[in-house]
């Protein structure tokens, strides 16, 4: 018996500017698309060659953390920025470091500091998303640059990214009414109280 892969695990590509020949697809969850390049889980074990590709994605940055480093999240983010060729682009998803949920959990990042890490290497034109529920399988990609779509979010959408069941899914959909509600009243904190981010970053030409 065959089960569809999850959509959400490709929503990365509404927020990617294209999708070149050669692109550097470093999977969540096993999925793929036409063309891309898809390497071993472990090829971030090994010292990496110097090459460099037209796109990355990389939905979820935690997924591909070296067993030896775990908390390298900024030293990974750091070198695929720097495996963008001239004019190509990198998207990689990560968990909000600061989220008040489960905050510092292995992979995470805050958004200033991926901010930082990707113009170090070079790269511009950057955009950031919250991506919801999580990364992994982000539901919704919402540009954090565009207050008024966060407004729709928050107002109209929001609790269709509420976790349906399981275990502790009551104590969840609680602490995210908490966190609606706080995101609400306070537009500046937003940043600081999503629960993970997309990140879109070029190199020019």
């Amino acid at each position: 018996m065959t089960t569809e892969p999850d959509a959400r695990l490709l929503n990365w590509r509404f927020v990617a500017p294209s999708q070149p020949p050669e692109l550097l697809l470093l999977s969540a969850d096993g999925e793929t698309v036409p063309g891309a390049l898809t390497p071993d889980r472990d090829v971030f074990d090994h010292p990496l060659p110097a090459l460099r590709y037209p796109a990355i994605a990389i939905p979820d940055l935690a997924a591909w953390l070296p067993r030896r480093r775990p908390a390298g999240a900024a030293r990974l983010l750091a070198g695929l920025a720097a495996a963008v060729a001239p004019g190509g682009w990198l998207c990689a998803g990560f968990a909000n470091s600061w989220y008040p949920v489960v905050p510092l959990r292995p992979g995470s990042l805050s958004c200033a500091r991926a901010l930082r890490t990707v113009r170090r290497a070079g790269l511009t034109r950057t955009e950031l998303y919250a991506a919801l529920p999580g990364p992994r399988r982000a539901a919704f990609l919402v540009p954090l640059a565009r207050p008024a779509e966060m407004d729709h979010m928050l107002r109209v959408l929001f609790e269709t990214s509420y976790p349906g069941r399981g275990r502790g899914a009551a104590a969840a959909r609680r602490m995210l009414s908490l966190l609606r509600r706080a995101a609400l009243t306070a537009p500046h904190a937003r940043r600081r109280l999503v629960p993970a981010y997309y990140l879109v970053a070029r190199r020019p030409r």
